[in-house]
């Protein structure tokens, strides 16, 4: 009996660590889709629905996966900080590393995991991704989906 016992007990967590490592490999799709540049489009927060406002005689707003040499799972986050008068456009950016766990991606500075974003739709036309944190610093958690179109204003990417 003692050994029937630990024969279902291994069955059960050999079964249970196949499912958790199912959960954790990289979506194929995924990971191939979502290299490129992306402007963000719309943002909806709590339900809410925005069009997502770039300024204007500017470069959009936009993020982007890397994944080749020199640029190992590299993801780069452009915001432009400051427009003035002179029409100069201040752009500020945030460098990352980036995993894929599923079709979930963890956005690292260093060791430390700063985001995690859930991909909900990719295509060729369109990112689509959920997250969640404190927009208006209420100290409860938001939960904003983001979704981007492409946009390579550099010619970076095919």
């Amino acid at each position: 009996m003692r050994y029937l016992v630990g024969f279902l007990m291994l069955i059960i967590l050999t079964s249970c660590s196949k499912d958790d490592d199912i959960d954790k490999a990289p979506d194929p799709y995924i990971l191939e889709a979502i290299i490129g540049s992306w402007a963000y489009d719309t943002v909806t927060i709590n339900g809410e629905f925005y069009m997502y406002q770039h300024t204007e005689g500017c470069v959009k707003d936009m993020f982007q996966f890397y994944n080749e040499e020199g640029k190992l799972f590299d993801f780069e986050e452009d915001y432009v900080s400051n427009c003035d008068i002179c029409a100069e456009c201040a752009i500020s950016s945030t460098n990352l590393k980036w995993e894929l766990i599923g079709k979930k991606i963890d956005l690292y500075f260093g060791e430390q995991l700063v985001a995690q974003y859930e991909i909900l739709e990719v295509s060729d036309s369109l990112i689509r991704y959920k997250r969640f944190f404190d927009v208006d610093e209420d100290g409860n958690e938001d939960e904003v989906e983001i979704t981007g179109v492409p946009y390579d204003p550099y010619d970076e990417f095919d």
